[in-house]
């Protein structure tokens, strides 16, 4: 074989082997993928599962399998604040399925059509923990509007008054067939409803599933035509219609009720502590437990960090991330309630530590490259930013410590990859801050008597 035909093989056989080893690697790096997809998938499903479990025993999922309720439970202590359970009620209302209702917070069953004021009340309820009950226009998965009559309620930890889950109960208006109210009061509902979503009207008042229109408007109108008479009786007509959807809405309203306290009854019942829950927060509770709405913000943010609290003795740990207890290897209850000195050891400098406590004193912010250790006593070098939080009034409410492992980082590349972690440092500071200062008083930290131990 001639050597241009030699090198023509060889380029073919090159081409080849390239082509098979690019399959290869585009297989490998979709498995990857897949792998890590599902890895994920499970970690998230864990994640739900461990929200249920940790609070209750195994006989919670047949409690709550026997109400036909629409209601679901969500986990404000985890990422966006998702459902962790769906019952068949609300599956059949909302016509999704349960893999597709569970881990996703509730907004996707808004709208177009729903009221951003309604939106902001449920935000502001979660925000300071308290129940609500307010009627708001959602939307089936096929986008079918509807209204109902959604009422939220928490359900506390008798231990430190933590937010363990919310109850959300929804009662459909527009299809209700339970509310022992006469045919002609469910017409006047419906048409209603069927007007407000069909117009969109916005001059309205304040009745059942939003706003309604003016009935005074048509009375006005029918006035200046000169219809006097015929203004009285649509008068007449339109008192009537209130009283009705006024009986409705109170109907509504207790069947709601009824509802959440027979959820939540079967919860506290189904605690895998016995009375360790309750419907309402207990009235002797840890001082300065950080609020769930807080929780909620701190938990998007993916990187190693705690806070702290200045204003209470010794400065514990009010709150820690996953990606922290990740790092540590502890948990967040073993964590929450202990000042940081836990993580030092045998090896770390006095120095350093002298250092982050003057910076405290000075309430300045500080970065030193500390030495740690884990929950299994191994020791990693810790590039450790401290910064103070401060509230909207400018008082100091937290110290954040944003970590970050620097062990196995080369030492020429150190400087580098300081400049670049150091930003992603201050930029965890700076959305904690954010959060935090969104806050204004009883909502940023829980101020009843601080329990006994």
């Amino acid at each position: 074989m001639s050597i241009p035909a030699q090198k023509k093989l060889g380029s073919m056989s090159l081409d080849r082997n390239t082509h098979v080893s690019n399959s290869s690697e585009k297989l490998m790096m979709a498995r990857a993928r897949s792998s890590s997809v599902n890895k994920r998938r499970l970690a998230k499903l864990e994640e739900l599962v461990g929200s249920l479990s940790r609070a209750y025993n195994e006989t919670v999922g047949q409690a709550l399998e026997r109400h036909e309720y629409n209601f679901v439970l969500s986990d404000p202590r985890l990422p966006d604040h998702p459902i962790v359970y769906a019952s068949e009620g609300f599956l059949r209302m909302s016509g999704y399925d349960r893999a597709e209702v569970l881990g996703r917070n509730c907004r996707f069953l808004q709208g177009p059509g729903t009221d951003r004021r309604t939106v902001f009340e449920i935000r502001e309820a979660i925000r300071e923990e308290r129940p609500c009950q307010v009627h708001i226009l959602n939307y089936t998965k096929q986008g079918q509007p509807f209204w109902n009559l959604f009422h939220m309620a928490p359900i506390y930890s008798r231990q430190d008054g933590n937010v363990i889950h919310y109850v959300g109960v929804q009662i459909p208006i527009a299809f209700d067939r339970a509310s022992g109210v006469s045919s002609q009061t469910q017409e006047v509902v419906s048409g209603t409803v069927k007007e407000l979503v069909e117009t969109g009207n916005i001059r309205a008042r304040r009745t059942i599933g939003g706003y309604l229109p003016q009935p005074v408007e048509r009375s006005v109108n029918l006035r200046l035509r000169g219809g006097a008479a015929e203004a009285e009786e649509e008068d007449q007509k339109d008192e009537e219609s209130d009283d009705e959807i006024y009986l409705v809405d109170n109907v509504l309203k207790e069947k709601a009720a009824l509802a959440m306290r027979l959820v939540t009854c079967e919860l506290t019942q189904s605690s895998r502590i016995k009375g360790d829950l309750a419907q309402s927060r207990p009235e002797r509770v840890a001082t300065g437990v950080v609020c769930s709405s807080l929780i909620i913000s701190l938990s998007r943010i993916q990187q190693s960090f705690v806070l702290a609290d200045p204003n209470l003795p010794d400065m514990p740990i009010v709150y820690a991330s996953d990606v922290f207890c990740e790092l540590t290897g502890y948990s967040r209850e073993e964590v929450v309630g202990h000042n940081c000195r836990f993580m030092q050891g045998p090896e770390t400098d006095p120095k350093d530590v002298q250092k982050i406590r003057e910076a405290i004193e000075e309430e300045q912010a500080c970065t030193v490259k500390i030495l740690n250790y884990r929950k299994d006593k191994t020791p990693f070098y810790n590039y450790l930013h401290v910064a103070p939080v401060r509230s909207s009034g400018g008082k100091v409410a937290f110290y954040v410590g944003v970590q970050l492992d620097v062990t196995e980082v080369d030492t020429d590349m150190a400087q580098e990859i300081g400049m670049s972690a150091h930003a992603k440092q201050l930029g965890a500071v700076g959305v904690v801050r954010v959060a935090v200062r969104s806050l204004q008083g009883s909502g940023l930290r829980r101020t009843l008597k601080r329990a006994t131990v």
